[in-house]
Order: structure tokens, then sequence, then C-alpha cells
């Protein structure tokens, strides 16, 4: 059965959203050692982990965000969430 999607603020915020976050990400995978919940993400479920990471942390982001209008500040908000999501201890 197919997922129906919702988009807080949109197609395009989200998909700008995911681009941020996924090159976010991808600046801890190409540590010599990724750390984190990317790193452990990785090492477990590999790219296929990745992708659901990438996209239930867009989703949080933009639910977070709901209606916000930014003013200069979204890339460091982003930067800032996959910080702090990447280095929450469970």
């Amino acid at each position: 059965m197919k997922e129906i999607k919702h988009f807080p603020n949109g197609f395009g915020s989200w998909q700008e959203t995911h681009f941020e976050i996924v090159s976010e990400i991808n600046l801890e995978l190409i540590k010599d050692t990724p750390s984190g919940i990317i790193g452990s993400t990785y090492e477990s479920q590999g790219v296929g982990g990745m992708y659901e990471l990438a996209e239930d942390w867009t989703d949080e982001f933009e639910l977070l965000n709901e209606g916000r209008l930014w003013d200069g500040e979204f890339f460091d908000e982003i930067r800032q969430f996959v910080k702090d999501r990447n280095n929450f201890i469970q």
C-alpha cells in the first residue's frame, strides 16, 4: 500500500529541506569514522538506512517549522538540527 505523504509547507519546501539534510548527512559520512546516529545507522543498515533517516529528519524538520517564514537562517537551522539529532543519545 502506498503511503500518502503530508507536506506541511508544500512539496517545494520539503524537497529543499531534504536536499540540505542529505548534504549535512553526507558531510558526516565522508569522515574517516562517521559518528553518532548517522554513523551507527550507516554501519547497521547501510544506504537504505540513510534514505530512511534523511526522510524521517526532513519530515520532522518540516513539521517543527510549519508555516515559518525564513529570514536567512534556514541553512544554520538545518545544520544545527542535523547536529542535534546526530548527537542524540538513546
